[in-house]
């Protein structure tokens, strides 16, 4: 068996950690921090990021029994800021759970399996060359600092009594606004609803080429957004509780990616996973884990590892990420945004493969066809 450092205690990281310890080898997991850690986050876990965690053991009674905080999420409300909306609902179940609960839970799955803990900083591999003389492998995940920033995200979390946010306690909320760019967006999430208050994530991510061309700052668009919007500003009155809001970035998917290098084979957002369209990173953080894994199992030397995970990337999420940028490339005018409620509003078909897509159960590239019936 060989000898395996994972950085980056995510997701992906822990992901990764869980199924080689759970396959025989000798991991060392490194993170920056201790856990349980915070993690600037949308929150959101989708139904694909729920199914992903099936191979480590995680299911659906388990989040419900063991996250302290969590809301289930089985609707999707997409509008337009005060505009038109489309509110519909999904059988299928996905979360919303704020990252220092989650993590964690992915973080003690992995070191129950038997990886071995280190908390420290590596922020550059190639000035700790012991990770390449002590280890067979070096598993990259070390999110975003390590991929290619596109875009970036602020979110806050509110407080507000149960009764003031009816009907919406298990949907998610999702607003374009020109402000924010072609493709940004706003959201309000319920995170925790276990309680007589509801916990409510509430953010604006903006992509960095539209971003890069506004004369603002992240802050002052958050503020905007929320002043424009007839939902936020009806919450306003009602908080009971709220957090400053914190800024992160985002490095999301990009076609033609290579994830190997030598000893370096790279996953998550280090490998620039995240969901082109949405900002979604769970899922396909979860799932590299899991297919890195399967890439060094099946392999017998460091260069056809290399190259077996580069081959499985490209079975299980290239064609994903092209789909996805292809949507998002359709989208080149303010007018596609309502455009696309006022198609969820007249089609039921429409409506329910764009919220299955956006939740996770209908992949993108089976949306495009909806459009032509």
């Amino acid at each position: 068996m060989s000898k395996i450092v994972v950085i980056g205690a995510g997701p992906a990281g822990c992901s990764a950690g869980y199924h080689l310890s759970k396959s025989g080898h000798q991991v060392t997991l490194i993170d920056k921090q201790s856990f349980p850690r915070d993690k600037v986050c949308g929150d959101g876990i989708s139904f694909k990021s729920v199914q992903a965690l099936f191979p480590m053991g995680i299911y659906p009674q388990d989040i419900k029994r063991l996250m302290p905080e969590f809301a289930p999420i089985d609707g999707l409300l997409l509008g337009v800021s005060n505009g038109s909306y489309n509110l519909h609902n999904t059988e299928l179940e996905g979360y919303c759970i704020p990252r220092f609960a989650f993590d964690n839970l992915l973080y003690e799955r992995a070191i129950n399996a038997g990886c071995i803990a280190l908390t420290q900083s590596i922020t550059n591999l190639d000035r700790h060359p012991e990770l390449y003389s002590d280890f067979d492998y070096i598993i990259d995940a070390r999110g975003v600092s390590a991929g290619d920033v596109d875009a970036i995200a602020i979110r806050a979390y509110w407080s507000i009594k149960s009764e003031d946010f009816e009907p919406y306690l298990s949907k998610a909320q999702i607003y374009f606004d020109k402000i924010l760019g072609i493709n940004g967006y706003g959201w309000i999430f319920p995170a925790d609803t276990k309680s007589g208050l509801v916990k409510l994530n509430v953010g604006v991510g903006i992509w960095m080429d539209e971003y890069q061309k506004m004369n603002t700052n992240i802050i002052r668009l958050f503020d905007q957004f929320i002043q424009r919007n007839d939902r936020t500003k009806e919450l306003l009155s009602k908080i009971v509780a709220k957090h400053k809001p914190k800024v992160y970035p985002l490095a999301t998917a990009k076609k033609g990616n290579k994830v190997s290098n030598g000893k370096i084979l790279r996953i998550g957002d280090a490998a620039n996973l995240t969901d082109s369209l949405t900002g979604e990173g769970i899922a396909n953080a979860i799932l590299s884990g899991l297919y890195v894994a399967q890439a060094i199992n099946m392999s017998t030397t460091l260069d056809l590892a290399a190259q077996n995970w580069q081959r499985l990337y490209q079975a299980y999420f290239e064609e994903e990420i092209r789909a996805g940028l292809r949507i998002k490339s359709l989208r080149k005018y303010s007018f596609m945004n309502n455009m696309l409620i006022w198609l969820m509003k007249r089609n039921h078909r429409v409506a329910e493969q764009v919220t299955h897509a956006i939740v996770g159960v209908v992949p993108y590239n089976e949306l495009l066809p909806s459009f032509r019936h």
